[in-house]
């Protein structure tokens, strides 16, 4: 009995452990959406055709406005922000997208790992009790 309360210990710690992966991976997976589409506009100039755009300046109102993307405003942190040329802010971006994605990449792997784990356990919980009839 005492193995099999250690067995269901595991499975708890794993069941939370692929939980707190898939929330991780969620995240991560919509800042890599939102970097993607901000990485588009940067290096997309059909925006500055556009006459109608409008900015929210908060409590559902906007403004009309327009965008100059020449020289960006980039928090570096510690909510310090420096100005950078738009071809430095797309380097940036890229670089942290690639990180953003290796990192994603890896949680994808050690939640295969730890389901692999999770089934594992079940298998064996699953035949010690048919054994056990």
């Amino acid at each position: 009995m005492a193995g099999e309360n250690e067995l269901m210990e595991q499975l708890e710690y794993l069941k939370n452990l692929i939980e707190n992966i898939d929330s991780r991976t969620n995240l991560l997976g919509k800042t890599l959406e939102e970097s993607t589409e901000t990485l588009s506009l940067l290096k997309d100039n059909d925006y500055k055709n556009s006459t109608d755009m409008k900015i929210s300046i908060g409590s559902g109102l906007f403004s009309k406005a327009t965008l100059d993307t020449e020289k960006i405003i980039v928090p570096v942190g510690s909510s310090v922000f420096i100005e950078e040329e738009k071809q430095k802010t797309i380097k940036r971006l890229e670089d942290n997208m690639k990180s953003l994605q290796d990192t994603y990449n890896n949680l994808i792997r050690q939640k295969q790992t730890a389901q692999n784990n999770y089934d594992a356990i079940v298998y064996s919980l699953q035949r010690n009790q048919e054994g056990n009839k």
